[in-house]
């Protein structure tokens, strides 16, 4: 008896599977199916939507950074009344810590003296550095290097900005 009701559900199953055979006689044949574009999930437009490519995003302007140096305390321009040069570098739209160097550069061209700080800022804060070249006791002043010295700033390695004094003999 089980073997017979096995055969019957079987038969029956198979009797509703329609896959693979004709339409029935009288039906409409509904066509060759064009699928829709996976993007034109609508169907409405001719333009096929796309994902954004990363030149429409909205782009974050980050301020480029900026340096002003000042010489200061220089009162006396004479090699024998200087004791030392400062000078401060203000830097701005900087952000996580950085290397800032001064080069001290001589009134005949040559880099004379390099110093260099780390300053850890925030975007939008400024932060003052001061870089000092000692010239009473050195070959500044025993040479007699007088003239208009330059001073290159650069951070991480790229030009910031300078700033120039002259000492006198």
């Amino acid at each position: 008896m089980r073997a017979r009701r096995a055969g019957f559900v079987a038969a029956l199953l198979l009797s509703a599977c329609t896959e693979g055979t004709h339409p029935p006689k009288g039906s409409e044949d509904p066509g060759e199916v064009v699928p829709v574009a996976p993007t034109d999930v609508l169907g409405e437009g001719t333009e096929v939507a796309r994902p954004p490519s990363w030149e429409e995003d909205v782009e974050v302007e980050v301020p480029r950074p900026m340096g002003h140096a000042e010489v200061v305390g220089l009162a006396s321009r004479g090699l024998s009344d200087v004791s030392q040069v400062d000078v401060d570098l203000t830097v701005s739209g900087v952000s996580g810590k950085r290397t800032v160097e001064a080069e001290f550069v001589s009134p005949e061209g040559h880099p004379y003296q390099r110093r260099s700080s780390v300053v850890v800022a925030k975007l939008d804060a400024a932060k003052t550095l001061r870089f000092s070249m000692p010239v009473a006791g050195t070959t500044v002043a025993t040479s007699i290097m007088s003239g208009t010295w330059s001073v290159r700033f650069f951070l991480d390695g790229a030009p910031l900005t300078t700033a120039s004094f002259t000492l006198e003999p």
